[in-house]
């Protein structure tokens, strides 16, 4: 999503929230993760929004608003974080994956569909899962278009 900075003489400053949100990621501890960016222009304030445990110390909170605000504030961009606390087991970078019931729920209907339907037919039904998977990336995923698009251009030449 793109946010409107400012507008100048020579035209719109435009803020890329996606790639703020990708430098912010990329900057923080592995406990925690960015659930959304917003941009105010007319106050230049970026509002972020980290997820983090409920233990999380507050000095360490403290430490990331000043190394944001370090980050950005040379640019002209004021940063306010805030907080979102997150019970551990929803923490997605922290919960190793056998961790989650939705893992269990897996494996116990792939078992389930082992004994039930054989090898033969679980790989079948993975190959049309993969086959299904890879249909509604191409056409619901904005990357997805842009690849049928790139494989027309290439037909038409």
């Amino acid at each position: 999503m793109l946010f409107l900075w400012t507008t100048t003489k020579l035209g719109k400053i435009w803020i890329d929230g996606d790639a703020v949100k990708q430098i912010i990621a990329r900057r923080l501890p592995q406990e925690l993760y960015v659930q959304e960016v917003s941009f105010i222009g007319e106050k230049a304030l970026l509002n972020i929004y980290i997820a983090a445990p409920d233990d999380w110390p507050a000095a360490e909170r403290a430490a990331l608003e000043a190394k944001f605000s370090g980050l950005f504030g040379p640019s002209g961009v004021s940063v306010q974080i805030n907080w979102v606390n997150v019970a551990p087991q929803d923490n997605r970078k922290a919960t190793p994956v056998w961790m989650l019931p939705v893992f269990w729920g897996a494996a116990a209907a792939g078992v389930t569909a082992l004994f039930h339907m054989g090898l033969g037919g679980v790989l079948w039904s993975i190959f049309f899962a993969v086959i299904g998977y890879g249909v509604a990336w191409l056409v619901l995923t904005e990357d997805g278009r842009k690849q049928i698009n790139a494989l027309r251009e290439l037909f038409r030449r």
